[in-house]
């Protein structure tokens, strides 16, 4: 069992996770879901003195299931979150994507900058 279904069992997007997760895995990213946040995610840490990562969040497909129900159905928050975080936690810059596509090609271009 992957790690996203054994935190997340009612998670209803393996599909697209699979999908993410296979295109950037050769640059290091894991599955590091944790079933006390709110969706599955798959972290890139950089093991530096500054303790930077990059994160890709999955919410769920289902709006109603999702971190911020209000938000997904207007059409302003996306199903799929890429960000880039500190030492402290904080989010130096985040990126929104409802395609998958342009999400993994976002990410590409980054490990590959």
């Amino acid at each position: 069992m992957k790690q996203f279904e054994r935190e997340f069992s009612d998670f209803d997007d393996g599909e697209a996770f699979d999908k993410i997760f296979n295109a950037v895995k050769k640059h290091g990213f894991e599955d590091q879901s944790w079933h006390n946040d709110a969706m599955p995610c798959m972290i890139k840490d950089f093991n530096d003195d500054k303790g930077f990562q990059l994160i890709i969040w999955v919410d769920y497909k289902d709006p109603e299931k999702a971190e911020f129900v209000d938000n997904r159905k207007d059409g302003s928050f996306k199903q799929f979150m890429f960000g880039e975080r500190d030492e402290d936690g904080d989010y130096t810059e985040e990126w929104q994507y409802d395609d998958v596509d342009a999400l993994i090609a976002h990410v590409e271009k980054v490990m590959i900058a």
